[in-house]
């Protein structure tokens, strides 16, 4: 409102309350037509205009004869109804005068500063804006920012300017971008939260609806539920101040390869030297929910002293063949081969969790407390596998397959991950696009994690390597455990970023790169006995190359030999891949265990009589030397069975057509009634040829 507008006010404050005083006069009276002219009189917009102008300038009195008004009898409802219009209309009269200060550049109110100067001293740090960006920026008419928060400019109704502080600490938008894998629109959005200046890049929905933008409360940025509505307005009119100043920004949802060849990480992007866009590098947009983790993929400490933790574990093969399955993940995609799984199995205590955590301290912070690099089987198979493809070529470290709420989570992200994507799934706004991914799991647990799975080419890309990755001798083991774990806790993340660097460096090379490793995988296959092992080739070849590169990057080398175990696992995969067979192997073992359950086994009396077990008869098992078969009770075996994750009846189908089952001449049952002593039984009746290939001795 300028002078002039405040004088006119003032001249005309007198007629209103001039009218208004008719108003009452007449009200007082018993003259109904002069009621109805006084009251039409006060109606015109030209009344009401000056009565408003009294209102915004003289309130007090304005309200007062209005409260006169009031107290006449029969004039309660339409006092009432004048005096709210009257209100409503001195709020309008502000709101244009505001609204003409803030478009009128001569005035203070209008005048606009860059986010540099209205920041000063408690502007952010160029790590998280540059000051280049900060002085294109402008501050939007009718706000303020500073150190201590954002304020919004108001016209009192007497014309005074008030600065109404909106939030607690500075909040603004620094960049506009695009997701290189959804195509959605994201904004870069800075503030100053409790621990210091924060970054994030966000979807635009997620800053322009109020019922979403207080999500960004749980990381710790300057809104509530009360001013929720107030910040969507205010970051609104920031865009729209700023929408050709804002820098290009680019963005992926998840770490890992880009389109261009660079490699994204939680702590920066790895462009090749072919990009020469370095002036708008990528940022990492987290989906919703994972904003956390990223913090979990970033380098702290020293390489050097990390080192010295890697040194102690040179002469433990399992923990170099973590270290090696960690840091193959990324390449995977310039060898162009397919993810899988190297599980660690065996005993508590045999330093499983440490090898997995040494995995981890490769690309961040080994710990067991949230963020970290590695995580729990305790989680939802949704939730796991957004992590994979969050994760996209990074490793996806999982600890103690006997945490999974189920077995069959751990059988179906198995399967999941070695196809390389996930199920598509509906979300409130649809349907959620398809995770994608190319990496190693490593986990570990007590039983081996091919155990959860019947599919062959599942299990086919299961490195299963059982053992105690920090040797048999406990003490030891504990002592080494110990002082890597304190080493890991400060210093880690410093070889995955040199790793990748190497790959994005060398981007020219990779065909050299896979040539190595052609080489290697024939050299393996050449070594294979069966298909399974054939097929595992490649990931040992891949783990290979792995070792030759962190080693040429400065990791002491080993000084066993990790490749040995990986071959042996392989080769025994094969053999555990014939179903039929292993389960064969651990009937026969059970059958040995327990020889003094089986008639013509069991122990005897001093009379000769033959000592009835307990439990039960097993089956029948003859001592003479010419004996034929082995007979399991047909209730006994498929109990034993599907207690160890076998299905009986297509185990048992394949024993017999494998020729394994004895048969009464002219039946077409696969059980056979024997006697045992008193007793008689359906028997399932192992040939002893079947036996004998299950056990070395019979």
């Amino acid at each position: 409102m300028t002078t002039a507008d405040v004088g006119d006010a003032a001249a005309d404050t007198p007629n209103a309350f001039n009218l208004l005083q008719r108003v009452i006069d007449a009200a007082k009276k018993k003259d109904a037509t002069e009621k109805t002219e006084a009251w039409a009189d006060i109606h015109q917009p030209e009344a009401m205009d000056a009565l408003a102008q009294g209102w915004r300038f003289h309130t007090d009195t304005v309200s007062g004869l209005l409260s006169v008004l009031e107290s006449i009898p029969g004039q309660v409802s339409r006092a009432r109804s004048l005096r709210k219009a009257v209100k409503g209309l001195a709020e309008q009269q502000a709101k244009r005068d505001v609204d003409s200060q803030l478009n009128d550049p001569s005035s203070n109110l209008g005048q606009t500063t860059n986010l540099a100067d209205a920041l000063g001293a408690g502007a952010p740090p160029p790590s998280v804006v540059s000051h280049g960006v900060l002085q294109n920026l402008h501050v939007p008419r009718g706000y303020s920012i500073g150190p201590s928060g954002v304020a919004k400019m108001t016209i009192n109704l007497d014309g005074t300017i008030d600065n109404v502080r909106m939030t607690s600490a500075p909040m603004f938008i620094v960049g506009r971008t695009e997701d290189v894998h959804s195509g959605e629109a994201k904004r870069q959005v800075v503030w100053r939260g409790p621990g210091g200046w924060c970054s994030r890049t966000l979807d635009r929905r997620t800053i322009l609806d109020t019922g979403r933008i207080i999500q960004l409360a749980s990381i710790e940025a300057p809104i509530n539920s009360i001013i929720a509505a107030q910040v969507v307005t205010y970051l609104a009119d920031f865009e729209t101040e700023n929408q050709h100043r804002f820098p290009s920004i680019k963005s992926a949802s998840r770490m890992g390869w880009l389109p261009n060849g660079g490699f994204l990480l939680s702590d920066g992007y790895y462009a090749t030297d072919e990009d020469t866009d370095t002036e708008t590098p990528y940022a990492l947009t987290a989906p919703t929910g994972f904003e956390r983790m990223s913090g979990g993929w970033q380098p702290k400490g020293e390489h050097s002293t990390w080192l010295t933790g890697a040194e102690l574990v040179q002469d433990n093969p399992l923990m170099m063949i973590a270290l090696y399955a960690s840091a193959a993940a990324p390449l995977l995609k310039v060898l162009r081969i397919p993810g899988f799984v190297v599980d660690f199995s065996g005993e508590t205590s045999g330093g499983k969790t440490t090898a997995l955590k040494f995995a981890a301290s490769v690309w961040g912070r080994p710990a067991e407390s949230y963020p970290t690099a590695m995580y729990s089987w305790d989680s939802t198979k949704v939730w796991i596998e957004r992590t994979c493809g969050f994760l996209q070529n990074l490793p996806v470290i999982l600890d103690e397959t006997k945490r999974a709420k189920s077995p069959t989570i751990v059988r179906d992200v198995i399967y999941d991950f070695c196809q390389g994507q996930g199920r598509g799934r509906g979300s409130v706004d649809g349907t959620r696009a398809t995770d994608t991914w190319q990496s190693v799991m490593i986990t570990s647990g007590e039983g081996s994690a091919t155990s959860f799975s019947e599919d062959a080419g599942t299990r086919a890309r299961v490195i299963s390597l059982k053992g105690k990755p920090l040797g048999n001798n406990p003490e030891h083991g504990g002592q080494v455990s110990e002082e890597l774990q304190n080493i890991m806790a400060e210093n880690y993340g410093h070889l995955g970023r040199a790793i990748i660097k190497y790959l994005v460096g060398n981007h020219n090379h990779h065909d050299a790169i896979r040539a190595v490793f052609n080489d290697a995988r024939n050299r393996y296959a050449a070594l294979a006995t069966t298909a399974v092992t054939r097929r595992m080739a490649a990931h040992i070849a891949a783990l290979e190359v792995s070792a030759a590169i962190v080693h040429q990057l400065g990791v002491p080398a080993a000084t066993c030999d990790p490749f040995e175990h990986l071959l042996k696992a392989a080769m025994q995969a094969g053999v555990e891949a014939d179903r039929p067979l292993v389960a064969l192997q651990d009937t026969m073992t059970w059958c040995a265990t327990h020889k003094a359950r089986f008639y013509g086994r069991s122990s005897t009396l001093s009379n000769g009589a033959v000592l009835i077990p307990p439990a039960g008869w097993l089956g029948a098992w003859a001592s003479d030397p010419g004996w034929e078969y082995v007979a399991i009770s047909s209730v006994e075996l498929r109990k034993f069975l599907m207690s160890i994750g076998h299905h009986p009846a297509e185990v048992i189908e394949r024993w017999d057509e494998r020729g394994w089952l004895v048969r009464l001449a002219g039946s077409s049952s696969r059980t056979r009634p024997v006697r045992m002593g008193g007793v008689q039984a359906r028997c399932y009746c192992i040939h002893r040829q079947a036996v004998s290939m299950a056990l070395v001795d019979d």
